[in-house]
């Protein structure tokens, strides 16, 4: 008979101490990686009499959005108006508090947003593996780090924008449930809540996770009402501090413009965003596809947001073949259907990219398909220098 080998408590966790500080390293070289890619892009197609100096670089990095959570770093929602209006209150607080925080240090914004995009981006990789090491295999963790960080819109992540911030915490939120460490679960998802509206779909993990793990109308039904209380109310009130980010974020709309919804209304009539049915949305993408596929904005926008719209019903259904568990396969629906239920989606490709039950499933599906994983990586990754080098230029990725 084989002898088995019990390994020490302490010597195990050593191990995964040790296999997180690889992870963060490999995941930190990574991104240092894509900035030296990023600055050879920008000395091929931008045009500097001088040579590239630091504060190049971090313009680079702060596209779009990147410039209102930068303002609001430095001067609050209420030091930028357009029109007498403070557009900004849209975007959540917590990344510029960040920023802002790490400012008393490096003395730069732009440099302060990169650092804790990347620390964060490193964070994430460390939750996402022991997530999926729990609930896999090592090699499916592997695949599924390597699959969202090469993901066509993945450069987001080192950029001065929320995605890597809401990678870490969405991950850890996720482990933590899956722990069932319900008071960390409330810490997490009230930063989460702080971050990104779609913090507010992590409500709907806890219950899931609960209808999964106690099945509440099966103790109903048999009258254990003792067990009910015990283990979905109790365990549930544990959870509830987390929706408090949002009502901190609603306040701050109310100190700033004296109307806690004030965010919803810049939302849909500055820049046209409300909830509609999904199919409208996929209507108006495809119509966009057929007339300008041709056109830089078609390629930029409209056509990956398309494919990705089939991307996740593929992940869905696959999901529901494997029989992911539950928890993990509300989150994607929910998150899917939130991301394409947009009156004017633009960003669909950056949103995915924290869809992690989607790479989860990436993942899984390598692992059982291993020729299929080069092929794919190698794809995945040469879209993301090229829309990295689209998101240079100015063309419509954001």
């Amino acid at each position: 008979m084989k002898q088995m080998t019990i390994i020490p408590k302490k010597i195990k966790e050593t191990w995964h101490k040790s296999r997180a500080l690889r992870i963060f390293a490999y995941a930190v070289f990574f991104r240092v990686f894509i900035y030296i890619v990023s600055l050879c892009v920008m000395a091929m197609f931008g045009e500097y009499q001088d040579a590239i100096n630091l504060t190049d670089f971090l313009e680079a990095w702060k596209r779009w959005d990147g410039y209102a959570y930068l303002r609001i770093a430095e001067d609050g929602y209420a030091g930028y108006q357009e029109n007498g209006q403070f557009l900004d209150i849209v975007f959540y607080p917590l990344y510029p508090w960040l920023i802002r925080g790490v400012t008393l240090l490096t003395g730069n914004y732009m440099l302060s947003g990169i650092i804790v995009s990347v620390i964060c981006y490193g964070a994430g990789c460390i939750y996402f593996d022991k997530l999926i090491c729990m609930e896999y295999d090592e090699q499916t963790a592997e695949n599924a780090l390597i699959l969202v960080s090469v993901f066509p819109f993945a450069f987001f992540f080192g950029a001065i924008m929320t995605e890597s911030l809401f990678f870490a915490l969405s991950a850890a939120f996720l482990y933590y449930v899956r722990k069932h460490k319900w008071h960390l679960v409330a810490l997490v998802g009230f930063l989460a809540c702080l971050t990104k509206i779609q913090g507010m779909l992590l409500t709907l993990v806890v219950i899931a996770e609960l209808f999964y793990c106690y099945h509440p109308v099966v103790l109903l039904k048999e009258k254990k009402w003792k067990e009910f209380w015990q283990k979905i109310i109790m365990q549930g009130l544990k959870c509830v501090p987390m929706i408090c980010g949002v009502f901190v974020y609603l306040l701050m709309n109310y100190v700033v413009e004296g109307d806690m919804f004030r965010f919803m209304y810049y939302q849909e009539n500055h820049w046209n965003h409300t909830l509609g049915p999904i199919w409208y949305t996929l209507s108006y993408m495809w119509d966009y596809v057929r007339e300008s596929w041709y056109t830089s904005t078609g390629m930029s926008l409209w056509i990956p947001q398309f494919v990705l719209f089939f991307v996740g019903i593929g992940a869905i259904l696959y999901g529901i073949a494997k029989k992911m568990r539950p928890t993990y396969l509300v989150y994607l629906i929910a998150f899917y259907l939130l991301t394409y239920s947009s009156t004017w989606l633009i960003s669909g490709g950056r949103y995915m990219l924290n869809a992690l039950p989607m790479f989860m499933l990436g993942g899984r599906f390598v692992a059982e398909h291993p020729k299929a994983k080069m092929p794919l990586v190698m794809a995945s990754f040469a879209f993301m220098m090229v829309y990295m080098i689209g998101y240079y230029q100015w063309k419509q990725i954001m």
